[in-house]
């Protein structure tokens, strides 16, 4: 699989102008007027609408595959398809006649191919003549090698007399990727971005391309004779006739700069043109012209979904094409789809009916439903709208006022994940409807605990969070007890030591926050400065020596890998730090099943056990995905709408690590490990950062005696955290410099109700 590719709002204007009652909100129940939009497209009906748009639908297979390799189009017309049977195991190669409709086995691969005992497979790919070509990496007592094995259109294999040559610097001679150049050349990348053109004929090579390690991804495409390699964004053509490099391809290169890195590319015309997916969807570019069409949106289907990775794309006209992908969010139980798109003259360029969606920050979870209720729903197009970006440069009191202000002018979001946001004031004001009767008519059994957070004495639901999180610790028994109140734990001085302090902030923040709100909703500066106090003594000394990429190494594992700043809150990226000794306690947010991890690490610790993070605040969860509707939605039927299919079991069992489901069935099926049942392999995973350490485990289903555990704890969780992000940053930017000794707790207090009131007032 190749790899693929984490917004914040009460302002001046919300106490104000808000007080004089122009909104329907949970104070009064009357609805807006349902709207439409139109868009540009291929022509218009009589009504002006712009016509014309790709549908997509699910392939049915008669098996279930566990794997796709490739999926061409042949010169015969024929589609061939070459992956893993998840019924059996058995590595096959099927063909369509009738452009992917219904599928027949074309044969199985050879004996030496399906041994998994000897070596697997790591890359496979078509010709369009039907051969299919293989790099089998054959275990030896010295390790890896890569062995190449072309099949003919039958199946027969034979193995090209070419071995992959060992670098200067003493890199494996391992292969990251392999495609064939017309049908009697192929196009082998190895390790260190070398791409060798070499002959199916002799395994003579042609040419050699050499790229520069860089901290971009290097990848490259056979379009035609032509070899299309691209550096990030940046894409490079060569002639494969001589080698050379031919002239930059601008118009493609601001395309991928705008739309992301391609992840699949076919053609249609020899390479004279290309067809290419990127997150944003699907385009078409003439090599040498002056324009990227994009021919599918991908924010109207599955192609813009978090959790859809391209495997392979294949068009088989003008108006249609198969994509094979990987999406664990798909229908097939194993996460390997093939999607047929289709070119629909009778459909509107764009859906009828635009519903405006918003977050401060880019929800995954959020992103594959949209994906899905857009499927189900091709009369509605959902706009999602993030605010927080590295583009945007908002603060997240920018991002607020402005968010009060469009509302305020009625051209504000339908639909807001509250996530960040002073969810109490919004209620107070009447910005939200009331939900009550959208959970009702919907189908789960939920948590009534978790989605009642913010239910009024009145019984209105006008903010419903679709997951939660648990804050919860690990460590040995000497450094934390469960149930343990947060004096005591506090008490051990030095027990948080080795944490980022930012990060530490952080955490506490949401078993803490809660109690410091008073009924008038002010803040309690005494109940701050205590805070500030004990978390000061239980982090000891600052350690100014010690490097920030050091003292935590997964966090900094993290920012290198551009993990949402959100998720450097996740219990899952200390748990490393604690199996080394770096920290003596761990403490996150428990967002998604990682059992088997936590056992590991538990099972190295003396006397280890988790539970409940201490804090100010008892059994504490974060609320997440908080789902309000406004009270000035142009839309206020069809946000009900997509509010009801966020809470549907469909949409609960979608898991991107954003939390908990709070629909009961759906919370199992998350924990429960059923995906592993049966399954003999073993997941590890190194520290990250430059430690040694290693942990592995076996992926199999979680004990039913730890199942029941986590449902009691869910079921004991009864205070919401407070979820305000611009009193949360303002604690844990005067918090840090308390942990590392600049301030005093007494002086941070004072200046954190002094940036607090100033917004409070607003």
């Amino acid at each position: 699989m190749k790899n693929k590719r984490l917004k914040r709002a009460a302002g001046i204007l919300l106490s104000t102008i808000l007080i004089l009652g122009s909104f329907a909100g949970c104070t009064k129940k009357d609805g807006g007027t349902e709207g439409s939009t139109s868009s540009n497209g291929a022509g218009e009906n009589q009504e002006g609408t712009a016509m014309g748009r790709f549908l997509e639908e699910d392939v049915e297979l008669p098996i279930v595959l566990g794997n796709i390799y490739d999926v061409k189009k042949l010169e015969d017309g024929a589609i061939r398809m070459i992956g893993d049977n998840g019924d059996n195991g058995n590595k096959e190669a099927w063909d369509s006649k009738d452009s992917g409709d219904s599928w027949e086995k074309a044969y199985d691969f050879p004996e030496e191919l399906q041994d998994a005992d000897n070596g697997y497979i790591d890359y496979g790919a078509l010709s369009e003549d039907g051969q299919a070509v293989f790099v089998y990496n054959k275990i030896e007592d010295s390790g890896i090698k890569p062995v190449i094995y072309v099949l003919d259109k039958e199946g027969k294999a034979s193995v090209l007399p070419f071995e992959i040559p060992q670098s200067e610097e003493g890199m494996k001679a391992l292969a990251m990727d392999i495609q064939f150049l017309g049908n009697d050349q192929l196009l082998i990348m190895d390790i260190n971005n070398t791409v060798y053109q070499v002959s199916t004929a002799d395994g003579s090579v042609k040419q050699t391309y050499e790229f520069e390690s860089s901290e971009e991804e290097v990848r490259n495409y056979a379009v035609g004779k032509r070899m299309l390699a691209t550096i990030g964004t940046e894409p490079l053509s060569y002639d494969t006739e001589n080698g050379e490099q031919q002239s930059t391809e601008e118009v493609l290169q601001k395309s991928l700069s705008e739309s992301g890195n391609i992840d699949a590319v076919s053609t249609l015309d020899g390479g004279e043109s290309l067809y290419y997916l990127t997150s944003k969807g699907l385009y078409h570019y003439q090599f040498g012209g002056n324009v990227a069409e994009q021919v599918i949106d991908g924010g109207m289907n599955s192609l813009g979904a978090p959790a859809f990775y391209p495997i392979a794309l294949t068009m088989i006209d003008e108006q249609s094409l198969l994509i094979a992908a990987n999406d664990e969010n798909s229908e097939s139980p194993t996460g390997v789809a093939l999607l047929k798109y289709t070119y629909s003259p009778d459909v509107p360029a764009k859906p009828e009916k635009e519903l405006k969606v918003y977050s401060l920050r880019n929800n995954r979870e959020l992103g594959q439903s949209i994906s899905r209720f857009q499927k189900e729903n091709p009369d509605i197009y959902v706009n999602y709208q993030v605010a927080l970006s590295e583009e945007s440069g908002m603060t997240v009191s920018d991002a607020l006022k402005t968010l009060t202000t469009e509302i305020m002018a009625g051209k504000g979001p339908d639909l807001i994940l509250l996530d960040g946001m002073p969810v109490d004031t919004y209620i107070e004001k009447g910005i939200l409807r009331d939900l009550s009767p959208v959970l009702k008519e919907s189908e789960g059994d939920y948590y009534e605990n978790i989605i009642n957070a913010y239910k009024d004495d009145e019984g209105q639901l006008c903010a419903v969070p679709a997951r939660f999180k648990i804050p919860m610790a690990h460590g040995s028994g000497k450094d934390y007890t469960p149930g343990e109140d947060f004096d005591t734990f506090t008490s051990r001085q030095g027990v948080l030591a080795g944490v980022d302090p930012k990060i530490l902030m952080d955490k506490f923040w949401y078993t803490c926050g809660a109690s410091w709100k008073k009924e008038d909703g002010t803040l309690d500066a005494s109940k701050i400065t205590e805070f500030l106090t004990k978390m000061k003594n239980a982090y000891g000394e600052y350690d100014k020596s010690i490097e920030e990429d050091e003292r935590t190494l997964s966090y900094a594992y993290a920012n290198n890998e551009g993990i949402d700043v959100v998720r450097l809150t996740s219990l899952s990226w200390g748990e490393f730090d604690l199996l080394a000794g770096k920290v003596k306690v761990n403490t996150g947010l428990y967002e998604s099943q990682e059992y088997g991890m936590l056992n590991a690490v538990n099972e190295k610790l003396e006397n280890g056990d988790w539970g409940l993070m201490p804090g100010q605040s008892q059994n504490v969860f974060v609320p997440s995905m908080i789902v309000g509707v406004s009270s000035k939605s142009a839309q206020p039927e069809t946000a009900e709408q997509f509010a009801k299919y966020l809470f549907s079991p469909e949409a609960q069992k979608v898991s991107q690590r954003g939390g908990f489901p709070v629909e009961k069935e759906s919370f199992l099926s998350v924990i429960d490990g059923h995906e592993y049942e049966g399954m003999e392999s073993l997941i590890s995973g190194g520290s990250a950062g430059n430690s040694d350490v290693h942990i592995s485990y076996a992926m199999e289903p979680t004990p039913q005696e730890e199942i029941q555990r986590m449902t009691e704890m869910v079921e004991s969780l009864v205070t919401p955290a407070l979820g305000d992000d611009v009193i949360k940053e303002a604690v844990s930017e005067q918090g840090e410099k308390v942990l590392k000794g600049e301030i005093s707790p007494e002086e941070a207090t004072e200046a954190i109700m002094q940036k607090i009131n100033i917004y409070l007032a607003e």
